[in-house]
């Protein structure tokens, strides 16, 4: 059974693990022994980030975004850190092209088990819950096959395509999820 949680003291040395195995906090950026070195040096900071999200984000072509307001949750099992579901609780005009509502992640080795199914759907009861939203977006590359299943499966209905803001020559899918 999947377990969705605030992030917490108790989870950073798998987090941190995660990281080292190839797990990202940003799908666009991968994690470099810097920037896991500085969570590592100060998990606490790391965790009352969550507390204090900043106004803008720092896109991936180096330009300043609007922050929108999100919840982030880890999926655990145990103490065990196996992925994370981003969920923002309004779109800007970046999220509408590329972003979405919800993103997700599995760490490396906990890949193949559907676990990224089961966060997303868990994600969505969350926000049903939690936000005055009636349906969400989701937004992902046209050639990652299985994170489309993942959508697909949980509802996902193809609404569009854009060209991928950061992945030039890509193409960034667009589905809609009723919650």
């Amino acid at each position: 059974m999947v377990t969705l949680t605030a992030p917490a003291p108790a989870f950073m040395p798998s987090f941190i693990a995660a990281m080292r195995e190839g797990f990202s906090r940003d799908t666009l950026r991968p994690e470099t022994a810097e920037t896991i070195a500085a969570v590592e040096a100060d998990p606490g900071a790391y965790l009352a980030s969550f507390d204090n999200p900043p106004t803008h984000i720092t896109l991936p072509d180096g330009s300043q975004g609007e922050a929108v307001p999100a919840t982030m949750l880890w999926c655990v099992e145990g103490d065990t850190f196996l992925g994370s579901v981003g969920i923002r609780h309004r779109l800007n005009a970046t999220l509408e092209k590329v972003g979405g509502h919800v993103g997700y992640a599995v760490r490396p080795s906990a890949r193949g088990r559907g676990l990224a199914s089961a966060m997303l759907a868990e994600g969505l009861t969350w926000i049903a819950a939690n936000l005055p939203l009636t349906r969400v977006l989701l937004t992902v590359n046209a050639q990652n096959p299985a994170s489309i299943r993942v959508i697909e499966k949980n509802g996902g209905v193809l609404s569009g395509s854009v060209p991928h803001l950061w992945h030039p020559g890509e193409t960034a899918l667009h589905y809609w999820i009723d919650v």
